[in-house]
């Protein structure tokens, strides 16, 4: 038989592309834009930090002044003359001395929210609209801040409060029981 001759076999190369080196241009763009961030970051920061000192300072009465001045802490005082929030046992003591006939003649109150902004007290206004709960909006000053409470009432029962309160609780809303003195 005849003998085969053996052939040259090349290793075929691997068909990985070939990398080129990046452009100059291109390395260059990307050192100026990161270049560019560094700034921005860094004039932010000198900026901000120039700003607030001198206006810090600037508003910043003398300790004398600060001392002297009073608060003004009314707010604790005409509430309590107003109203008297109820706690939670307070409730169920005042419903079953409703029952037996013990009860202390009043006016209740339900404060569903109390909100800075008229826009969120009027949302849940409406939401208690929605639930059949006739809502009013009462506006409130404390310490020079709006305040617009949603209260829902006057009630002369607990047996109606709890009512009331146990359809917010099953929609989610949080609200507390306010004893109104005339």
């Amino acid at each position: 038989m005849a003998r085969r001759r053996a052939t040259n076999v090349r290793k075929k190369k691997p068909n990985y592309p070939e990398r080129r080196p990046a452009p100059w241009w291109q390395w260059g763009l990307g050192i100026l834009v990161v270049g560019g961030f560094v700034y921005f970051l860094y004039s932010l920061n000198k900026g901000a930090s120039n700003e607030s000192v001198p206006e810090k300072a600037a508003s910043l009465p003398p300790a004398e002044a600060r001392i002297r001045e009073t608060p003004d802490f009314s707010f604790y005082t005409m509430l309590p003359e107003q109203e008297v929030i109820i706690p939670e046992g307070e409730i169920k003591t005042r419903k079953r001395q409703e029952r037996l006939g013990r009860a202390k003649p009043g006016q209740y109150v339900i404060q569903a929210g109390s909100f800075r902004s008229i826009r969120d007290a009027d949302r849940l206004k409406a939401k208690l609209a929605l639930l059949g709960v006739e809502a009013k909006i009462q506006p409130a000053t404390i310490r020079g801040t709006q305040w617009y409470r949603v209260r829902i009432g006057p009630f002369r029962q607990m047996n109606e409060v709890e009512k009331i309160r146990t359809r917010l609780r099953q929609n989610r809303i949080d609200s507390v029981v306010q004893a109104v003195k005339q």
